[in-house]
């Protein structure tokens, strides 16, 4: 609608990383022990120099301003305001005490209580920074207003409290921006991670369907090509079975199949005599059933192009609990350490696949010697 005003746009609440929000539950947990333990010490000492008549006082102050940071490490996100509050009234109250004590020298007991109250009071509250602004200023004002009705000055540490609060603010950014940037430095080698595992991932995904066109569609064509018999009975069959695998990246079901019936449609790979010997059933889980079945469907490409026996031996038996496949030729044989790399059948039909499987596929041969291949996959 023309004339309307633009929506108001809500920038999204900065996500705060894991080292900042380590970093903030540190210093909120540990600055108001450290407070404790400062004005507890210098106290301590202090009260020894005070008449027996400003003991109760000093010792009320002391006892308040030491339990009440404790208690805040303990419970902070119990109560926050509560505590807020509580803090703001101990600032006021040490701070008037000098009406009652005197006004106190630089360097004393209650300068230094003062002093670590308003050092810790950003820490204290590393998400309100307000509160801490508030917190030093009342802390600070009241004790020069102490100072000025005891003593009709302003007190000569003055300055160097306001320092001291402006300083402890800054280092507490500083610290924080720093823990920024290791957070930044985290996520993004988190993501530098992330993209290297999808990489390895989709290469792994790539390398597998470059070894399932392999060994369906491609060595389907191949036998076709090389078939001089005329006879394509097996076609059919064969070409459902490519489909079923190009159309479902994960075997067509779940349940344990037999490896023997797997490896008996292999009988009648065409321009071979299968002297096969498969004892059955051979119960096996789906994956490991289909990288043998694969794997054994490529040995028999191999040895119909290239080893010249046309009546390779395929066995296949369940040795205690140890499946064992074995396919045998007594052809021209080969040198496997010097098969190219580019040669996908070796490395991915059968090694890497049967690896995969949580199998072992060997390969046996020499030139002039025929060649074995065994699949090997243990039940436990």
């Amino acid at each position: 609608m023309s004339g309307s005003a633009p929506a108001c746009q809500v920038s999204p609440e900065r996500v705060i990383g894991p080292c900042e929000r380590h970093l903030r539950d540190a210093v909120a947990c540990y600055a108001p022990l450290l407070r404790a333990a400062v004005t507890g010490l210098c106290g301590v000492f202090g009260a020894a120099g005070h008449h027996r008549v400003d003991l109760p006082l000093v010792v009320a102050i002391l006892v308040v301003a030491t339990v009440l940071p404790c208690a805040q490490s303990r419970w902070h996100d119990t109560a926050p305001t509560a505590f807020l509050v509580a803090n703001g009234v101990v600032a006021v109250v040490v701070g008037l005490s000098q009406v009652w004590l005197g006004a106190q020298p630089v360097g004393g007991w209650l300068y230094a209580t003062v002093s670590i109250m308003a050092v810790t009071c950003y820490p204290e509250w590393p998400d309100r920074p307000g509160a801490g602004h508030a917190l030093a200023g009342l802390t600070i004002a009241a004790h020069s207003a102490g100072c000025l009705l005891a003593d009709g000055a302003l007190p000569a540490g003055f300055w160097s409290l306001l320092v001291q609060a402006m300083l402890s603010f800054a280092g507490l950014l500083l610290v924080r921006h720093a823990a920024r940037l290791c957070d930044q430095l985290v996520r993004r080698a988190e993501r530098r991670r992330i993209a290297a595992a999808a990489a390895r991932a989709q290469r792994t995904a790539d390398r597998a369907y470059l070894a399932m066109l392999h060994d369906t569609a491609s060595t389907t064509l191949l036998m076709v090509s090389t078939d001089t018999s005329g006879d394509f009975g097996w076609l059919p069959a064969a070409a459902r079975r490519d489909l079923e695998v190009l159309t479902s990246h994960t075997p067509v079901t779940d349940r344990d199949v037999d490896l023997a019936s797997l490896l008996g449609t292999l009988t009648g790979y065409p321009g071979l005599t299968i002297r096969a010997d498969v004892r059955g059933p051979l119960t096996v889980p789906p994956k490991q059933a289909y990288a043998i079945y694969h794997g054994v469907r490529e040995a028999l490409n191999n040895v119909h192009r290239h080893a010249g026996d046309p009546s390779p031996a395929l066995t296949g038996h369940d040795r205690d609990g140890q499946v064992v496949v074995r396919l045998s030729d007594r052809g021209r044989g080969f040198d496997p350490d010097g098969v190219p790399p580019h040669r996908r059948g070796l490395a991915e039909s059968i090694h890497a696949r049967m690896t995969a499987a949580g199998g072992v596929a060997d390969v046996r041969s020499a030139p002039g010697h025929g060649t074995t291949v065994e699949w090997t996959w243990s039940r436990g």
